[in-house]
């Protein structure tokens, strides 16, 4: 582990010190989407972000980029109070991307997710205030690009989580899943949060399906997320299942 971290700080401060600010974001980005090879790079991802944002505080990727690694960072993290400092630095750089260019669909989703998740962290009745926010965030979302999965996966896990009192809709929620799976099949979040929604309406043969679906992916859009959740999830889930 010591020499990877030391190879990750030479490796890093040579990125820092010889190479442009797009080269610079372009390996960030690919530092992140392989930190299910070693975990010290999505921390190397945020500093390799930070510096471009020191130099350059208007960089829109940068910012948003930044925002995608602090909710992965809070994702990771351990305790409560860990996770939602993290999503709130996630927010502020989501913000910053937004003041940089409230047409940024990447900018109003990464924003929107760190949203999403501080109040998931804090349970749904404790966060119902910014219920009204991640609604608009997400439908800019979708205004910019109607073809943003990621944000349509957003907006169905809203449907998931919700009470029915207060918009809660668990058809809706499998009608957002099942335009994100006809736009990208090879995403495995789609399936295990479609068979969270069949084990909430307490179908659990569909569950299932959607479930093992997520272990057949041969090919997984972002193999990090693959590796380190969607699998994990999925098995979890159904082990949760195997007796209904």
């Amino acid at each position: 582990m010591i020499k990877y971290f030391l190879i990750g700080l030479v490796t890093l401060f040579s990125l820092v010190g010889g190479q442009n600010i797009d080269a610079l974001i372009n390996e960030a980005i690919t530092l992140y989407e392989t930190r299910h090879l070693n975990a010290a790079n999505l921390e190397m991802s945020r500093d390799i972000l930070q510096s471009v944002i020191n130099k350059e505080s208007k960089n829109l990727q940068a910012n948003y980029e930044l925002s995608k690694v602090f909710y992965l960072l809070g994702d990771r993290a351990q305790t409560k109070n860990e996770k939602l400092a993290l999503y709130h630095e996630g927010m502020t750089f989501g913000k910053n991307a937004i003041k940089i260019d409230n047409n940024s669909a990447w900018a109003h989703f990464w924003y929107v997710v760190n949203l999403g998740r501080s109040g998931q962290t804090k349970g749904v009745l404790n966060s119902l205030s910014s219920v009204p926010e991640i609604k608009k965030e997400t439908d800019k979302v979708l205004k910019i690009d109607p073809k943003h999965t990621g944000a349509l996966d957003v907006k169905a896990m809203l449907y998931y989580e919700l009470p029915g009192l207060l918009g809660g809709n668990l058809n809706k929620s499998i009608e957002a899943l099942n335009r994100a799976i006809e736009m990208d099949s090879n995403y495995g979040l789609f399936y295990v949060d479609m068979g969270k929604v069949y084990i909430k309406k307490k179908d659990y043969e569909k569950a299932r399906w959607y479930l093992n679906k997520v272990l057949t992916i041969q090919k997984p859009t972002f193999e990090a997320d693959y590796v380190l959740d969607d699998q994990l999830d999925a098995l979890k889930l159904l082990k949760e299942i195997e007796i209904k």
